[in-house]
């Protein structure tokens, strides 16, 4: 009963290859089934067609007008012209070019889209002239308001020049003043070129000073280079440091004043206790006293 009810319909469209496969894979759908082949359609259900989906676009002017009736019109010719060269195509070819329904559809459809687009790249050309036009106004308008806010300010500006001739005359009288000032400051200059050649005399000394330091100081680098945690650790353990020991820490006490925080310092930033006791509280960490040395230059 159920088989005899039952009625199932498989649409395939004859367009590529996939009906040509699939009725080669399951021989079933050819000799099992009815095959109902729709034939083109006519050129009223064409026309129909169209006017049923280009109908909502306002675009094309009212129902009864010349260009919406071309347009529709136009549709079912070029599909049927389509078909016509479509068998020309398989008798020379004798090969298929199918132009169903579908591809009606899709040509009303692409249709669309291209009115859509077009419409609305018009509607954004019309809304910038619209507000360049706007604009253009508003420009001429305020034009006009400068022009009298010119008139009013060319007579404030009149007024201005006749106080600035008044005040040229004015500095006319100041500029004696100034000449008999820039007199004084010529001598003053000369005086400030003694300076600065007795400064540049004093530079080159201290660079020569300079240039004799370095070699000492690359010296000092080097025998730092040498020392290290366990040096000073067995020298903060001495009780009583050999001689000029002493005194190279308490140089090293002056050097660091400020900068290390186990040094004490008074207001004036001397350091308040030079003996060895105050060198043993800077060499309190070891590790840290020597990369204070390594650092200082920096």
């Amino acid at each position: 009963r159920i088989r005899k009810n039952l009625h199932m319909s498989l649409c395939f469209s004859p367009v590529g290859d996939a009906m040509r496969n699939r009725a080669r894979k399951f021989p079933a759908l050819v000799n099992c089934t009815v095959i109902d082949w729709f034939q083109p359609w006519p050129m009223d259900a064409l026309y129909n067609v169209g006017q049923r989906f280009l109908s909502p676009i306002e675009q094309l002017g009212p129902q009864d007008s010349t260009t919406r009736s071309g347009i529709l019109d136009f549709m079912p010719f070029s599909f049927e012209c389509s078909g016509k060269e479509a068998a020309i195509f398989m008798n020379n070819e004798r090969r298929f070019a199918y132009t169903t329904p579908k591809s009606f559809l899709e040509l009303i459809k692409l249709y669309t889209t291209m009115v859509g687009r077009k419409v609305d790249a018009l509607e954004d050309q019309k809304e910038r002239l619209t507000n360049g036009l706007t604009k253009l106004r508003k420009t001429q308008e305020d034009v006009a308001g400068l022009e009298e806010e010119l008139k009013e300010k060319a007579v404030v500006v009149n007024e201005k020049a006749e106080a600035a001739d008044a005040f040229a005359e004015e500095v006319g009288k100041e500029k004696a003043k100034v000449q008999a000032e820039s007199e004084k400051a010529s001598i003053e200059a000369k005086s400030c070129q003694k300076i600065a050649a007795d400064v540049a005399i004093q530079q080159e000394s201290c660079e020569k000073d300079l240039a004799a330091a370095v070699p000492l100081v690359q010296q000092a680098e080097a025998a730092l280079d040498v020392l290290d945690k366990k040096d000073f650790q067995e020298l903060k353990a001495l009780a009583k440091p050999p001689a000029g020991v002493d005194l190279v820490c308490e140089a090293a006490m002056h050097l660091q004043a400020g900068i290390d925080p186990n040094i004490e310092v008074d207001k004036k930033g001397n350091v308040k206790d030079g003996s060895w006791k105050g060198a043993v509280k800077m060499m309190n960490s070891p590790e840290k006293f020597l990369d204070n040395l390594k650092s200082y230059k920096n």
